[in-house]
């Protein structure tokens, strides 16, 4: 597992075994925020009779999570090999790499990459896993309710509007962060080395935070309202008019 920084990073003197710790645990993070919203949806929404037992343990689930995150790493630093050698080793391993590769600083994390797979892995498959059990719960409970009938018309409207909305949550998720970190274990488990792919993948993770949070603000009306409250007085008016405007259109649009 090897690479170099083209990043501001390289101007503070960071050591690159903290950038690289840096990097892989803001994706962990990320995929812990990620779990951790389908998981507050569940608490609110669903109303099983075994969830009792599980609000009593969800915070120390979360304090366990956040903690392995960190854990993880602390044995890798005992597992980095002598730079210079591991330069070379790599260096003639992939013997493709373009002379820029060659000449900037690569930095080996290590050689025997088991204990990194396994770590890594394990959180993208648990992550993974858990966010699906709780997307499964809650639209399961939604669709008991909606065949219940014990919902007004307006109710009904807005559990579909949140299913929608759930729905496109984990595509941005499945599409930004889940398969590109995929493909990265596939590509470290099987020795594939494709720079342009793993570009894509670099590309796709640092979106991840910009798609998804216009992704929040769109489909969710709570998020778009206290972002319109942060708007200058004079734009909310001149939104607030055309949003009548569009009303009235639309209604009149209806009657004819």
């Amino acid at each position: 597992m090897a690479g170099y920084s083209l990043g501001i990073l390289n101007y503070t003197g960071i050591n690159e075994y903290y950038m690289v710790v840096l990097v892989l645990g803001a994706c962990e993070y990320v995929l812990i925020s990620v779990l951790a919203v389908f998981e507050n949806r569940f608490d609110i929404i669903c109303d099983f009779s075994w969830k009792r037992y599980w609000t009593k343990v969800r915070k120390a689930w979360l304090v366990t999570h956040h903690s392995i995150a960190i854990l993880i790493f602390i044995p890798m630093k005992s597992m980095m090999p002598d730079p210079e050698m591991a330069r070379k080793k790599v260096i003639e391993t992939l013997p493709c790499l373009t002379d820029e590769i060659r000449a900037v600083p690569v930095f080996i994390l290590t050689e025997d990459y088991t204990y990194h797979i396994y770590a890594l892995g394990s959180q993208l498959f648990t992550g993974v896993l858990e966010s699906w059990v709780f997307i499964y719960c809650t639209i399961l409970y939604i669709i008991r309710l909606l065949k219940s009938k014990r919902m007004s018309s307006t109710t009904i409207r807005l559990r579909i509007k949140f299913l929608t909305a759930l729905s496109f949550q984990l595509a941005v998720v499945t599409a930004f962060m889940v398969a590109p970190l995929t493909y990265s274990l596939y590509s470290i488990m099987f020795d594939y080395y494709n720079q342009r792919f793993q570009n894509i993948t670099i590309a796709l993770e640092t979106m991840h935070g910009l798609v998804s949070t216009f992704t929040m603000i769109f489909i969710h009306h709570p998020y778009r309202m206290a972002l319109f409250e942060m708007l200058p007085e004079r734009v909310r008016k001149m939104l607030e008019t055309k949003n009548r405007e569009q009303r009235i259109a639309s209604s009149l649009t209806t009657r004819i």
